[in-house]
């Protein structure tokens, strides 16, 4: 072989490796290039993720802090239209417990007086009736003390000058006094049937 041909050949060996350099040269650095930029696009989307969840959680507490509200809010709503159904359901029921409790009142009241009333009238029968019997009793006691006829005929043998007794006084047409009975309705069994009508 001459010396030009070995020339060219070592030459083209050289173009080659020189290229061949060159391109492992500039895969190495695409390949270097393409790992930084795969390493800061995963940096950048772990601190954008970061950044959403952060908001996310932020905007989740809004939200549920509104959510909140709003329930509390309707509940409040809810208590006051129940609270006022409630009373308007149950006013005229009071209404009417009131007026029932009213009347109780005045039934009682009136009761108490008839009561009163009656106490004191039966209170002023039993006086009435303890007076008559007294009564009764005097005049039947009155009635034995007078000496009867035949009395007087046993005290006959007694001399002649002693002085003779009166004669008692004819006793009256209608027999001896007897004790007044009250009048017919004014006792007990006659005049309760008609508590009720004193009211």
């Amino acid at each position: 072989m001459s010396f030009s041909t070995v020339l060219i050949i070592s030459l083209a060996a050289g173009v080659v490796l020189i290229i061949g350099g060159g391109l492992m040269m500039y895969m190495a650095n695409l390949v270097k290039s393409a790992y930084e930029i795969k390493v800061q696009i995963n940096s950048e989307v772990e601190d954008r993720l970061n950044k959403m969840g952060d908001e996310l959680d932020k905007k989740s507490k809004w939200i549920k802090r509104d959510l909140l509200e709003e329930i509390e809010k309707i509940k409040a709503n809810m208590h006051t239209e129940a609270q006022s159904k409630v009373s308007e359901l149950t006013h005229p029921f009071t209404a009417r417990l009131d007026a029932l409790d009213a009347a109780l009142k005045a039934e009682r009241a009136e009761w108490v007086k008839a009561v009163d009333s009656d106490r004191a009238a039966i209170t002023n029968i039993d006086n009435r009736v303890k007076n008559l019997t007294k009564t009764a009793k005097k005049s039947e006691s009155k009635d034995a003390a007078v000496p009867t006829l035949d009395d007087v005929a046993i005290g006959g043998d007694e001399p002649s000058t002693a002085e003779a007794p009166k004669a008692p006084p004819p006793p009256s047409p209608s027999g001896p006094a007897k004790p007044t009975s009250p009048p017919q309705g004014s006792g007990t069994a006659t005049w309760l049937p008609e508590l009720g009508n004193g009211r």
